[in-house]
C-alpha cells in the first residue's frame, strides 16, 4: 500500500506538519516537519552511542535480508544498507519521503503497520534474518500488537530474529526527589488518559517480551535500561548522552503530546506549551538525576 508524500499532503496544526493521510485516519498523529527530523537523528545518534555502536542486539553475524517496520527518517535502516552492502534491506512507514542518499540496497515502502503484512508485491514470507521494530507504539492500536508480533514471526526465515525497542516515557527520578506534583510525572498522567482515548498502549514496552513469547519465539531476552536525562552520570560516556537527552526528551515530550492533548483532552496550545515548558525545565534540573525507561527485546524463529 503506497502513500503519498508530497509536501501538499501535509497539514498545519498548532504551527507543526504532519502528515494528513495520517491525522484524518487517526494513525499516527506525531509530527513530520523538521524539527522531528532532528529529534530523530539525535535519538538515533544517542542510542548508538548508548549501546556502544551496535545497529542492532540480536546475535546475527551478517544478515542477507532485512526488513524495518517504521523507519522514520530512514537513520537506522539507511545505516544498515551501507554497513551491510551485500544485504537486501527494505524500510516500510505510514510517512514515506524521499531520502538524500539511500543506498542501492535499501527499498523504501509506505505501509500502515496496523494492517496485516501480507501484502505479497511487497513482503517474503520465511525470508528475513532481522526484522527491527522501534519507537512505534503511538501509531499501532492497541489490539494490533499481537497480530503484529505474529505477523513479523511468520515473515521471518527460521532461525531468523525479531527485535522490538519502545520508550516508557514515565520518566524517573535516581534521586527520588521528582514529586507527584512535577511537570513530568502530570504530563505521563496526561498522556496516558489521551493515549489510552486514542486506542493506544502507553505502555506497551512492559508487553515486548511477553509479546514474543507468545508469539512462539524462541530463544527470548527482553529487558529495560535506563538511558541518563542530564550529565550526572559519573561515567563521561553516559554524561555526554544525558546532556543529549535533555533536548532531544524535551523535544518528544511536545512531540508526542501537541495532537492528543488538543484533540482527545481538549486542552488548548498554550496549556500544552505551559505544560512542555514546565517539564523541560525538569529535564535540565540537576538534582532530579532524571533517566528514561527503554524496553527492548529480542526472540528467534
Amino acid at each position: 500500500m503506497k502513500m503519498a508524500s508530497e509536501e501538499d499532503l501535509k497539514v498545519y496544526i498548532h504551527e507543526r506538519f504532519f502528515q494528513k493521510y495520517s491525522v484524518d485516519r487517526r494513525i499516527y498523529c506525531v509530527p513530520v516537519d523538521e524539527d522531528e527530523e532532528n529529534r530523530l537523528e539525535t535519538q538515533h545518534d544517542i542510542l548508538l552511542r548508548f549501546f556502544e555502536d551496535k545497529l542492532f542486539l540480536a546475535p546475527i553475524e551478517y544478515p542477507e535480508k532485512v526488513l524495518e517496520c517504521g523507519y522514520g527518517r530512514g537513520h537506522w535502516v539507511v545505516q544498515v544498507a551501507e554497513e551491510y552492502e551485500d544485504c537486501e534491506v527494505l524500510g516500510i512507514d505510514i510517512f514515506t519521503e524521499n531520502l538524500p542518499e539511500q543506498p542501492e540496497n535499501l527499498e523504501l515502502s509506505g505501509y500502515n503497520l496496523n494492517d496485516r503484512l501480507n501484502d505479497a508485491g511487497l513482503f517474503e514470507r520465511n525470508a528475513y534474518d532481522l526484522i527491527h521494530s522501534r519507537f512505534v507504539g503511538q501509531g499501532i492500536k492497541s489490539r494490533r500488537w499481537e497480530s503484529y508480533v505474529l505477523d513479523m514471526r511468520r515473515l521471518l526465515k527460521p532461525g531468523g530474529w525479531l527485535e522490538m525497542m519502545e520508550y516508557y516515557p514515565n520518566i524517573q527520578s535516581d534521586s527520588g526527589l521528582l514529586s507527584d506534583r512535577s511537570a513530568l510525572t502530570q504530563w505521563w498522567n496526561n498522556y496516558v488518559d489521551a493515549m489510552e482515548r486514542c486506542n493506544r498502549s502507553p505502555r506497551i514496552g512492559q508487553r515486548l517480551k511477553s509479546l514474543m513469547m507468545e508469539a512462539g519465539l524462541r530463544n527470548v531476552y527482553g529487558t529495560r535500561v535506563s538511558v541518563p536525562i542530564g550529565e550526572w552520570p559519573s561515567d563521561a560516556t553516559r554524561a555526554s548522552i544525558g546532556r543529549d537527552m535533555i533536548g532531544m526528551v524535551g523535544a518528544l515530550l511536545t512531540s508526542l503530546a501537541i495532537w492528543p492533548f488538543t484533540e482527545k483532552l481538549g486542552w488548548t496550545v498554550e496549556q500544552v506549551k505551559a505544560l512542555t515548558d514546565a517539564a523541560q525545565r525538569e529535564l535540565r534540573d540537576p538534582r532530579l538525576k532524571l533517566y528514561m525507561p527503554v524496553y527492548y527485546a529480542y526472540g528467534r524463529r
